[in-house]
């Protein structure tokens, strides 16, 4: 029983940075989901170094999405993706449309879960990786893949711990205080606005 409870705490990762007492920047509201699949409630966004961090905060424990009852691992259950529009000029950018949120975004940054199967031979149990990709934007919403991390390759910068996926991107001189946040889950939007 030890062993498992010892297990269970080695697979949550370390916090990336200290939030405190700072208010979400996008706040969602959340109805109970049909099926397994886990919703995001909140977004914590602050600037550390350069680096734009970001915390997801999940309805549910970030293992139990990933994790099947006997504890294998599974695709899909947890996915968030946010916009970021670092002029906050919504004439640059992506264009979607007016009356589209993400109009405007530079960056898409999309947070997943990828099951990676057992293998005998390097004796390596299944496992389930936390990943996190950006892109940029260009104006008809063509992505290019500008840096990809996960909780087990770059534990700095991709790490799990209770409901909270967080990510903390590469330097970046593009943003700044004020650069608008759009999350997309499913049908659900929200935005705010990255504070100093």
């Amino acid at each position: 029983m030890l062993l498992l409870i010892l297990a269970a705490l080695a697979a949550e990762g370390r916090p990336l940075f200290y939030w405190g007492s700072r208010p979400p920047v996008v706040s969602v509201r959340t109805e109970p989901r049909d099926g397994p699949e886990a919703a995001v409630t909140e977004v914590h966004a602050a600037l550390d170094k350069g680096s734009l961090v970001l915390r997801f905060t999940f309805d549910r424990p970030v293992r139990d999405a990933i994790l099947l009852p006997d504890g294998s691992p599974v695709s899909g259950r947890l996915r968030a993706v946010v916009y970021l529009d670092l002029d906050d000029d919504r004439r640059t950018g992506a264009d979607l449309g007016p009356l589209d949120l993400r109009t405007g975004a530079d960056r898409r940054l999309e947070v997943g879960v990828l099951s990676v199967g057992e293998d005998f031979e390097e004796r390596r149990e299944a496992a389930a990786v936390i990943t996190a990709t950006l892109a940029a934007l260009s104006p008809r919403a063509r992505r290019r893949t500008l840096w990809r991390g996960d909780d087990s390759a770059t534990p700095r910068r991709v790490s799990a711990r209770g409901e909270w996926v967080e990510v903390k991107l590469p330097p970046d001189p593009a943003v700044r205080p004020g650069c608008r946040i759009v999350l997309v889950d499913g049908d659900r939007t929200g935005d705010g606005r990255l504070r100093p």
